[in-house]
């Protein structure tokens, strides 16, 4: 079997064969728009929960109103309030859950205008065109993967990169995990920053061009490995995630100002 991180080019240490070993500085004319960026990044997923939050809570006041609480006749309750389909309760539930829909579509909008924002600030980094030639991939995921890592010239490979990310191979050969215990504090993994390069990956395979490329040639390698297509598929898209972080990471580093 070959390791993960020796097939994309990263040696077992952690270090990249091709990269300069310690921190890569970025120029101090970088460091207000990367803390703005961050700021504006926490500002929109905080937003996006409490949107999610919202639509729950209106689905939860439909499923009240279904017979049985059945939850598919509660959807489509839901539905039939905002105008999709028709029920019989539909103008009691749009009554019920007009205030939370309304809370929702007003926080949306305003999130909407935070993420042209991350848009621009994303815009300024040096890495911005090599992103922008990158098939499925857009500033605002440039935007989501600096928000949550913060500046990528603090890692000093892209090792580092993936484990802030949660794509790590941890010391005992096992994936990076959401664990409790002692353990938690070394794995350092957060379901949100999972989110974004799960999302970005999605992205990139149904893009295609040269990365999906790569996922397609992985998915075949790993199909040998696992027993369901499903399996194959999530191991090439992980795999095609970190190759992600490695190019972004060595793009950085190239563009970015000493």
């Amino acid at each position: 079997m070959l390791a993960e991180n020796s097939e994309i080019g990263v040696r077992a240490d952690g270090e990249s064969g091709h990269a300069q070993p310690g921190i890569h500085a970025t120029s101090a004319a970088l460091a207000a728009p990367i803390a703005e960026l961050r700021e504006q990044w926490r500002r929109r997923q905080a937003w996006h929960r409490a949107e999610k939050a919202l639509t729950l809570q209106a689905k939860a006041l439909c499923r009240r109103l279904a017979e049985g609480g059945d939850k598919a006749e509660a959807d489509r309750i839901y539905k039939a309030a905002l105008g999709t389909g028709s029920h019989q309760m539909a103008d009691v539930a749009l009554a019920a859950i007009f205030p939370l829909t309304e809370a929702r579509d007003g926080i949306a909008k305003h999130r909407a205008t935070v993420e042209k924002r991350l848009v621009k600030l994303a815009k300024v980094l040096p890495v911005a065109p090599w992103v922008e030639e990158t098939r499925g991939v857009g500033l605002l995921s440039l935007a989501a993967i600096v928000g949550e890592a913060g500046d990528l010239s603090a890692y000093a490979n892209p090792a580092k990169l993936w484990k802030r990310m949660g794509l790590a191979v941890m010391p005992d050969g096992g994936r990076q995990r959401r664990v409790g215990g002692v353990e938690a504090l070394d794995h350092g993994y957060s379901p949100a920053r999972r989110c974004v390069m799960w999302n970005l990956g999605a992205c990139i395979v149904k893009a295609g061009g040269p990365l999906k490329a790569v996922y397609d040639a992985r998915k075949l390698y790993e199909a040998d490995r696992v027993e369901t297509k499903a399996h194959a598929h999530n191991r090439a898209q992980r795999y095609l995630e970190k190759r992600f972080l490695r190019d972004l990471w060595s793009a950085w580093r190239r563009a970015s100002p000493c």
